[in-house]
């Protein structure tokens, strides 16, 4: 296997992972802790305001990847395994059938 289809398997694989914690904020087992901080690393990524500009070369976008990396760990080791198998699934079915974008107008 080349390095362009690992690439493309491992963005396959964060895509559903991604749409698999977008469907744990709406799944009523998870603990409102680990809501509360999918929602504010949600809120936090699409902030235009960072601890460290932007533009400052590659201390900038390092804060963004570290906070919203360790918000990611933290929110997935909250959620029960059952939930976040049961929210995977539900993600690899929406995949296979055309994507995200189609399920988010289809709700």
């Amino acid at each position: 296997m080349g390095w362009v289809a690992r690439v493309k398997a491992k963005a396959r694989a964060l895509k559903i992972e991604l749409h698999a914690m977008w469907f744990a904020i709406k799944h009523p087992d998870t603990p409102w802790t680990a809501k509360a901080i999918l929602i504010g690393v949600l809120l936090y990524a699409a902030s235009p305001i960072d601890i460290i500009p932007d533009f400052i070369p590659f201390f900038g976008m390092l804060d963004d990847i570290v906070i919203i990396a360790a918000g990611l760990w933290l929110a997935r080791r909250l959620i029960p395994e059952e939930v976040m198998s049961e929210c995977r699934e539900k993600a690899r079915t929406i995949d296979r059938e055309g994507g995200l974008i189609r399920s988010l107008f289809r709700e």
